[in-house]
């Protein structure tokens, strides 16, 4: 049997885990921080130290491995996590940059604040091309989407603004780099006055990982709040009825 943590501020890791087991069967253990979320205004410091008390949750689960489903953590926490855990982490930043300097045409990258702050897609497109990266932290839109508001005109409005640049310039390849932000792809798609190439690393994960797959599918999904609209968006996420658990108990 192979063991996979999968782990988030809240329920934008949800995006990462439907498209991996929709594609390989394992073992899969999702761990949603959404009492403390969104992660993207929080400092380096409260960042790492919540990561890791995540990690040691999933540890009793007997994790072979770690896929980080939150760009905020991969890009501020996740070398923390390496020295401190003898346990592998994939980075869902580090699949969406290995996907992005493969297409032709400059970047624009939504991203909460801390991700932007760290300049976590920027500096590494910029080792590997000579593409320009233009950033853009999107702080409302993780709450949102976590209070279920997934669509409406307080949404869009934000959208239409954080979307600003990119339809002046017409950037070419946009990248989701929340894996909250793939929950409201339709209306970023509304928001945009022209047709970009819009990159969902949570796709490009689950197009490229490579582990020993196991005969059946098992999920089970943990929560730090558990509450109606978790259990709804988490069903409308995963597109099946889910029981989810309290990480607390």
């Amino acid at each position: 049997m192979t063991n996979i943590g999968v782990f988030d501020s809240g329920l934008g890791g949800l995006t990462v885990l439907k498209e991996l087991s929709d594609k390989h069967k394992a073992n899969y253990f999702y761990f949603g921080d959404n009492k403390n979320v969104p992660y993207g205004d929080k400092s380096s410091g409260e960042i790492i130290e919540l990561s890791k008390n995540i990690v040691k949750f999933l540890l009793k689960k007997d994790i072979d491995f770690f896929v980080v489903a939150c760009n905020t953590i991969s890009v501020v926490a996740i070398d923390e996590l390496k020295k401190t855990f003898d346990k592998k982490f994939i980075s869902i930043t580090d699949q969406g940059v290995e996907e992005l300097i493969k297409k032709d045409g400059d970047v624009f990258v939504m991203a909460t604040r801390a991700t932007c702050l760290k300049h976590g897609y920027k500096e590494k497109i910029s080792k590997l091309s000579d593409k320009k990266v233009f950033e853009q932290a999107c702080p409302s839109l993780v709450s949102f989407i976590e209070q279920g508001i997934v669509n409406g005109r307080e949404l869009n409005s934000d959208l239409k603004e954080y979307l600003a640049f990119a339809n002046q310039k017409k950037i070419k390849n946009i990248i989701l780099g929340c894996t909250h932000y793939p929950i409201i792809e339709k209306e970023i798609k509304k928001n945009l006055t022209y047709e970009a190439n819009i990159i969902d690393p949570a796709k490009v994960l689950a197009r490229d990982i490579v582990f020993d797959e196991d005969e059946n599918l098992n999920i089970e999904i943990y929560m730090t709040n558990v509450n109606e609209i978790s259990q709804k968006m988490t069903n409308i996420i995963m597109g099946k009825d889910f029981k989810v658990k309290s990480a607390y108990k």
